[in-house]
């Protein structure tokens, strides 16, 4: 909807391009609203100004992006206008739309304010949905939409139909939205689609619920795009482990949680190759060339296709004249989990934050110690129910969602006890390892790529020549103690990443290796399967709801 209004400003309301400004708060969502509006309007989209307000802010200070300075770039940016620091032909616009309204904090909020103080006449349009505002942690909360709302008088339109799920769906999700206080929602969600889909719930009396929930999503029939949404990382990692111990294809959707997207290995090289000849513009045979020289060192990457995906989104909005600053702030403002393909043969598995603002035929949800006993978890709680667009499935321990009922809803009670599977992932991070020791094992880790073997043998990763490659750190071997005391024991690693890292500013960059390391339940006098093991009072019931 957004991006044809976009279209209509343009062509129907004589809104000048360079008149027009559109903020989000990450950059898949502006990179996605370019490609979307080229598609609409074509080549009259580049000269659209449509940026994350980070980038916004950076090019009114007349400053490259610098991580260091991201916490304090918008507050620096309201400052300078207000003092009159910055030019006014930057800021003079006639219509600013935001993207994610209900995402804002106090200091985007106050941006807001400057622009409008400074374009007395200047139309703003502010689309968001405060049902899913889930990142309260950082400062985000719909109270900032609210006041834009209430302090300027605005008109204020509610788009209640919903396009993407089946009718039972949004009838299912409407009623958990009543949970939720001091909604800006004043009616309810309407489903476009008259048809029903399928919602299954799942109920537990006992813990462990990976290998019940696996081997339900092995066995059911699917068609479409499927995901996987899990409360915790670790729990994505550990459904994603056993999908493909199964053979059955599944993704990951990791973050670079840690270290910047340029901080890769694969990215940083790509970038070097840009800018060997020292050129701030690059051709379309530098571009060609530093391509295949990325897939020529590393072709057995795991992240080669991650990688090609951000060199095309790239290419997607950047078809004219190719700056290696616009690269470079391209890639500084995304987040691997941006880059996930849109295979409809590969089960997706990702934390619920991570799946904001996607969508799947079917979308299996993992609930395992999710207390819904906070306003943003049950915001939380309503992003999930609404990623699917056909079925929902829907494992859990816990009564809250007893009272809800749907039409072609089946409930079923799981008594059953159930094992820890017999193998699990690690991920390490750059607390996880000792990373001074790193310095002397460069020639080591030149040779490797992400996706390759490491073996675990008197407490250190080696090689799969023998040599050793790094040492997990203190506070790693505490947390391994702690898995061990359930009965797994260290088997084989992977590289997961492979990215710089500066000890002190000044020095030399270095890369370092965070892997991610495989365990196996030890066998002590029976083999461990990992599967069901059976109480007295094993059973499980099932009640289908055909109607309300």
């Amino acid at each position: 909807m957004l991006v044809h209004k976009l279209a209509s400003l343009i062509l129907l309301e004589d809104v000048k391009h360079e008149q027009l400004l559109m903020l989000t708060f990450s950059r898949a969502a502006a990179t996605e609203f370019k490609k979307r509006l080229l598609g609409l309007i074509g080549k009259a989209a580049d000269y659209i100004e449509i940026k994350t307000f980070h980038t916004f802010c950076f090019d009114l200070l007349g400053k490259m992006g610098n991580v260091g300075e991201f916490d304090q770039v918008v507050k620096n940016t309201v400052e300078k206008i207000r003092s009159g620091e910055v030019e006014p032909g930057r800021i003079t616009k006639t219509v600013l739309v935001i993207d994610e309204a209900q995402d804002m904090d106090q200091e985007v909020f106050a941006l807001i304010r400057a622009l409008m103080a400074q374009n007395e006449d200047m139309r703003v349009i502010a689309v968001g949905d405060d049902d899913q505002n889930v990142f309260g942690f950082r400062g985000s909360s719909a109270k900032y939409m609210e006041r834009l709302m209430t302090e300027n008088q605005a008109i204020r339109y509610e788009l209640m139909e919903n396009f993407r799920s089946k009718r039972n769906l949004v009838e299912f999700t409407n009623q958990f939205a009543d949970l939720i206080p001091g909604r800006l929602k004043k009616n309810k969600i309407v489903a476009h689609s008259r048809d029903n889909g399928v919602i299954r719930i799942i109920r537990y009396e006992h813990n462990n619920l990976l290998i019940p929930f696996v081997e339900d999503l092995s066995g059911t029939d699917l068609a479409g795009s499927t995901c996987v949404l899990t409360n915790t990382n670790n729990e994505a990692l550990q459904v994603a482990g056993l999908l493909l111990q199964r053979g059955i294809p599944a993704k990951l959707i990791q973050t670079n949680e840690g270290f910047r997207l340029s901080d890769l290995a694969e990215l940083r090289f790509f970038m070097e190759q840009l800018a060997a000849d020292g050129s701030q513009v690059v051709s379309n045979d530098a571009w060609n060339a530093a391509k295949a020289a990325l897939t020529s060192r590393y072709g057995k990457s795991a992240l080669l296709d991650t990688c090609k995906r951000v060199i095309l989104d790239f290419e997607a909005t950047n078809s004219n004249n190719r700056y290696i600053t616009d690269l470079e702030s391209f890639i500084r403002e995304s987040k691997l989990e941006d880059f996930c393909p849109g295979a409809r043969e590969i089960i997706y598995v990702s934390t619920i934050h991570k799946a904001k603002g996607r969508e799947f035929d079917n979308v299996f949800l993992l609930l395992e110690n999710f207390q819904l006993n906070s306003e943003e978890k049950k915001r939380q709680l309503y992003v999930a129910l609404t990623r699917a667009k056909s079925n929902l499935t829907i494992h859990l321990r816990g009564s809250y969602l007893n009272w809800i009922m749907a039409e072609n809803l089946t409930r079923t009670e799981d008594r059953c006890r159930y094992e820890l599977p017999e193998k699990l992932a690690m991920q390490l991070g750059f607390r996880d390892v000792w990373l001074d020791y790193f310095i002397g094992r460069q020639n080591e880790i030149e040779a490797l790529q992400s996706g390759d073997t490491l073996y675990f043998k008197g407490g250190a990763w080696l090689t799969d020549k023998g040599r050793k490659v790094l040492y997990p750190s203190k506070r790693f071997m505490e947390r391994l103690s702690l898995v061990e005391k359930n009965g797994y024991e260290p088997h084989t690693a992977r590289v997961n990443f492979i990215v710089f890292w500066r000890k002190e500013k000044g020095e030399q960059e270095i890369k370092i290796v965070l892997p991610e390391l495989h365990l196996v339940r030890k066998r002590v006098g029976q083999e461990i399967r990992g599967g069901r093991k059976e109480s007295l009072n094993c059973c499980k019931a099932s009640v289908t709801w055909k109607g309300i």
